[in-house]
């Protein structure tokens, strides 16, 4: 019978007893006026499957009914609703007054013990300010004094994160506010001991409270009442520490307002903030300011402000987890100078990292911690847990945890388990990630696992980026021929279906996208990936003015066309490459490597590479400003479009021409290439064309004395440039526009475009911001237009 009255004061058990007996014999009249005769009490008996000398007994006061009888004896006398449950309630305290064991041997009354059984807690503590508030303000009360019922708070989080040390440090803070005592439990949820069930916890906590071992009930639902009843009108604290379940919990906790529960887990336990209204705190890794300060306080400010960049490292390294942070600061705590350092090094090296965060007691070895949630997991959970180790990015979606696996669908369930876990955390919708050590220890189960489940995971990973980055790039630039048509989208691919979301998925996943080249580069079978996956990100990589990450992934495409020994490869990521390194006006390298590329496509009969590669030569020379070695190679380009007839080649011919013309002060030689190529990318619908031709057009009007036209191109390329979302060209867009109105007198509307562009350049961190400085600096006539960048520059 669930009991939740207070103790009455002053009373000890026979009196309660007693009580009862006089309670049970007015509704004995009652029940005989009702029925308008005398009770038979051996019918009575019989009904209740007791004795009559029990059931005398009862009605006497000398022997409590057990709670089954009690509620039998009760119905078949009419006794209902209110009535029933304030008896029940009476037949608790009495049963409860009968099992305490009092603490002083005389005296009329039984006094209650006060338990302190909280364990230390870790001398060195830092951060969680904000969720020391939260548990301080559990106890906040209504008017009259009392919240109504206990307060409950779950403190949730990975292996390691520190929810005991904060439960602890919380508790001998808060300790005064609990004068009737603080109960301890370590449920032991998770480990290689078995788990402490509710009967256990509640025979440990009874006995706390003065009841006798011989006198704590065997049921569990009976025992969890009397400890309600024991610490009803009392203020105590308890810490249910190491939680596994709700199921574990839920017997343990108080209801009468003043006490307070904390329970600890690794496991999302739902069901206590659902019922319980619990108050839920969720931990993450400690900020890296606070990670700093957890070191310097258990190794010495001293120390490690003589390795300053060594212990940044080790906090990274440490992935800021609390545990592996003081096991780090353990190991080199008496170490002589320079060990922090070493430790680093050692860490970089190590083949199992984790093995240096291993100690001998398996509470605080970070591999069998987190063994220890990882071993409850179901099995389909624990293949996502370890394939997760193949994933080298920062986080993932759905759409890539169902090709990591081979699902049709993102494996919504599973992911709920492992967040459930806190074995991978839910940072933003729909994105999850997993701290750096714990990805080992999923890399550690992969590499311990069969030998092809890691490649064949890899490998499905990779073709879902490839496959979804394709997708993604069509978008960008749908008037591109594809080969095999347009990429068709799937249930296990994320929504892309136009520019916009093209663009968002790229900028999510581009530091993902980069480590999977990386990935793919090293891998031996597996290096095509590396430069699929990099001509896919081309585009958004050019537009989105991503110059040093550009550079990167064409770099990694290449090595990896070198170790496959695929040539045609290897050209067109030398290529990529090239473009890229003049954007980083990297100029010489770029140009060796274009003439690298030249050599391997007249080699390999390549016509379209030689005409790829030479209007990545018009723009590297176009680009430093030395349009008479620019203008033959873009002749070329386009004789050589000229002779297969493909529009597209032709307009990009035109353009390269056009633009160097331009630049030898041939603007009417310059338009007429110009028109040609714009009604040509017009036809395809090539607005990445038209925005790059219309700027060499607007610069020739000008040249020519028009600015007027020249305004008219330059803002209908700005419009496409914004559209296309290339910052780059849109940055220059802006400067030639503002040009335009300096040359109309329009001074304030020229400084008002040239700020919105010098804002793009240096959010792009890029040197062409200087000269919009300059322009900026000076009065608006005493600038000419400057010659304008490759345009067309992918």
């Amino acid at each position: 019978m669930v009991n939740e009255v207070p103790w009455p004061p002053g009373q000890d058990a026979k009196a309660l007893a007693q009580r009862l007996a006089v309670e049970l014999t007015r509704a004995v009249v009652r029940a005989e006026k009702r029925s308008g005769r005398t009770l038979d009490r051996r019918e009575l008996a019989r009904r209740l499957s007791v004795s009559t000398s029990s059931l005398y007994a009862y009605l006497n006061g000398t022997t409590l009914p057990g709670t089954g009888v009690f509620d039998a004896l009760l119905a078949a006398l009419g006794v209902f609703g209110p009535e029933a449950g304030r008896l029940a309630t009476l037949r608790d305290e009495a049963d409860a007054a009968r099992r305490l064991r009092p603490t002083v041997p005389r005296g009329p009354a039984a006094i209650f013990p006060t338990p302190r059984q909280l364990p230390l807690s870790h001398p060195v503590f830092v951060g969680r300010d904000a969720e020391l508030a939260r548990l301080d303000a559990l106890q906040g009360t209504s008017e009259d004094g009392t919240t109504g019922r206990a307060a409950v708070a779950v403190v949730e989080g990975t292996a390691g994160v520190g929810k005991t040390a904060l439960a602890l440090h919380w508790a001998h803070q808060a300790r005064a506010r609990f004068p009737d005592g603080q109960l301890y439990v370590d449920l032991r949820g998770f480990g290689d001991e078995a788990v402490m069930d509710a009967g256990e916890a509640l025979h440990g906590f009874l006995q706390a409270l003065g009841v006798t071992p011989a006198a704590v009930p065997a049921d569990t639902a009976v025992a969890s009442g009397l400890l309600r009843t024991l610490l009803a009108g009392r203020r105590v604290l308890l810490v249910l520490d190491n939680a596994r379940s709700t199921d574990q919990v839920r017997p343990l906790l108080p209801t009468d307002p003043g006490s307070v529960a904390v329970v600890t887990s690794r496991n999302r336990l739902d069901g206590l903030v659902v019922r319980e209204g619990a108050l839920r705190i969720a931990l993450d890794v400690l900020p890296r300011y606070a990670a700093r300060t957890l070191l310097e306080r258990q190794m010495g400010a001293e120390r490690l402000a003589q390795e300053p960049r060594e212990a940044d490292e080790l906090v990274h390294l440490c992935a800021r987890l609390p545990l592996a942070l003081s096991v780090a600061a353990a190991r080199t705590a008496t170490a002589p100078a320079g060990s922090v350092g070493a430790l680093v090094r050692e860490l970089r090296r190590a083949r199992a990292p984790l093995d240096l965060f291993g100690v001998q007691d398996a509470d605080v070895d970070l591999r069998s911690v987190f063994h220890g949630s990882y071993a409850l997991l179901p099995a389909p959970a624990a293949r996502l847990f370890r394939l997760l180790g193949c994933h080298p990015g920062p986080d993932i979606d759905g759409t890539s945890c169902a090709g990591l696996v081979g699902a049709s669908d993102p494996p919504a369930a599973l992911l709920d388990t492992l967040t459930a876990a806190h074995l991978v955390r839910q940072h933003t919708p729909g994105r999850y990630a997993l701290h750096d050590l714990l990805r080992l220890y999923a890399a550690e189960l992969l590499d311990g696992g069969p030998p092809q489940e890691r490649r064949e995971g890899t490998e499905r990973l990779l073709r879902h980026y490839v496959d979804t980055a394709r997708l993604a790039d069509h978008h960008l630039e749908p008037w591109r021929p594809a080969p095999g048509g347009p990429p068709k989208p799937t249930a296990a691919q994320p929504a892309i279906g136009d520019r916009a979301t093209a663009t968002g998925w790229f900028e999510t996943e581009l530091s993902s996208l980069q480590a999977l080249v990386a990935q793919a580069a090293v891998t031996p079978g597996l290096e095509p990936y590396a430069w699929r996956l990099a001509d896919a990100c081309a585009v958004h990589l050019r537009r989105s003015g991503h110059r040093t990450q550009r550079a990167a992934v064409h770099a990694l495409a290449r090595d990896a066309a070198a170790r496959a020994a695929d040539r045609a490869a290897h050209a067109t990521a030398t290529r990529r490459l090239a473009d890229a390194l003049s954007r980083l006006h990297r100029t010489r390298e770029a140009l060796d490597l274009l003439y690298e590329a030249l050599r391997t496509c007249r080699d390999l009969g390549d016509e379209e590479g030689v005409r790829e590669v030479r209007l990545s030569l018009v723009r590297v020379h176009g680009s430093c400003g030395d349009p008479r070695r620019a203008l033959p190679h873009a002749r070329l380009a386009l004789a050589m479009a000229e002779r297969t007839g493909d529009p597209l080649a032709l307009a990009d011919g035109r353009t390269a021409v056009s633009q160097q013309w331009e630049r030898l002060g041939e603007h009417t030689v310059a338009l007429d290439h110009a028109r040609r190529a714009l009604d040509l990318y017009t036809r395809l619908g090539h607005l990445d064309g038209q925005a790059g031709i219309l700027i060499g057009m607007g610069r020739s009007e000008q040249a020519l004395g028009r600015p007027a036209a020249a305004i008219g191109h330059y803002e209908v390329s700005l419009s496409l440039d914004r559209a296309l979302g290339d910052r780059y060209r849109e940055a220059h867009a802006l400067v030639h526009l503002g040009d335009a109105h300096a040359a109309l007198g329009r001074d304030e509307d020229a400084g008002a475009l040239w700020e919105e562009a010098l804002a793009l350049f240096e959010d792009l961190h890029h040197p062409d911001a200087e000269p919009v400085r300059a322009r900026l600096r000076t009065r608006a006539e005493d600038y000419a237009a400057e010659p304008a960048s490759s345009q067309l520059s992918p």
